[in-house]
């Protein structure tokens, strides 16, 4: 009786070394960085670092870090500066990041040893450089009034845009008259806003005056300036207004 009474005291110790054992065994390690927030430049050229990877094992064992994904592995490299039970890796670009194609791409590393796997995903926000110019939604605007056009009323809308954000997109309008040598006061008469790309009748039409050539430009705020340019053709009729 005594026997069996230490055999199943023996199991139950025994049980209990595994089980303890079994948990400590299987921690995962730890992968971190010292920068949550990840982001980097459009344009950067291949090879541009962004971030250290640090991971570290639970249970003494050697820990790498390797992308997970092919996705990730299709934009960023991991180069080893240390390896060992406390690892660090430096990750470089393989691409050339483009903000208006992709605005942040997510990288999922894996920390691996030898007792288990650790996933983590990472957004690498891509910030904007002025890399776009303005466009106008047409090369060419054309408006036609009669000679009875009063002071203040709005000609013509221009509409330009720009695929940057920020200060990179903000657009202002200017305008000067177009292929005419020596232009005359009366090209005066129409202005544009520069906020809002509205032509609007700033001083009274003088007669003899048929059509006003004007090249509109769309100036952005970033640096370098990136400038885009219409035609604006106005013509006047001297009987009320055609459209």
């Amino acid at each position: 009786m005594e026997m069996i009474g230490s055999c199943l005291s023996m199991v139950v110790i025994y049980s209990l070394y595994f089980s303890t054992n079994a948990i400590l065994v299987h921690k995962p390690p730890i992968i971190h960085t010292n920068h949550p927030y990840l982001n980097i430049y459009e344009n950067s050229p291949i090879g541009t670092s962004f971030v250290v990877i640090e991971a570290s094992s639970q249970t003494n064992d050697v820990v790498t870090v390797t992308p997970h994904d092919n996705a990730t592995a299709a934009r960023i490299s991991l180069v080893p500066v240390k390896v060992g039970v406390n690892s660090t890796y430096m990750a470089l670009t393989k691409l050339i990041p483009d903000r208006e194609t992709e605005r942040i791409w997510y990288l999922t590393f894996q920390a691996h040893d030898s007792h288990g796997d650790t996933l983590w995903t990472l957004p690498l926000h891509i910030d904007d450089v002025n890399d776009n110019a303005p466009f106008f939604v047409h090369d060419h605007f054309h408006a036609v009034f009669g000679f009875g056009l009063t002071v203040g009323t709005k000609a013509l809308h221009v509409t330009a845009l720009d695929v940057d954000e920020g200060p990179n997109a903000a657009i202002t309008y200017s305008m000067k008259p177009h292929l005419v040598t020596h232009p005359s006061s009366r090209y005066n008469a129409f202005d544009i806003d520069p906020s809002t790309g509205d032509i609007t009748l700033k001083e009274a039409l003088q007669h003899g005056q048929s059509v006003y050539h004007y090249q509109v430009n769309a100036t952005d705020g970033g640096i370098p300036q990136h400038v885009a340019s219409a035609l604006v053709d106005i013509s006047i009729l001297d009987f009320g207004v055609i459209g």
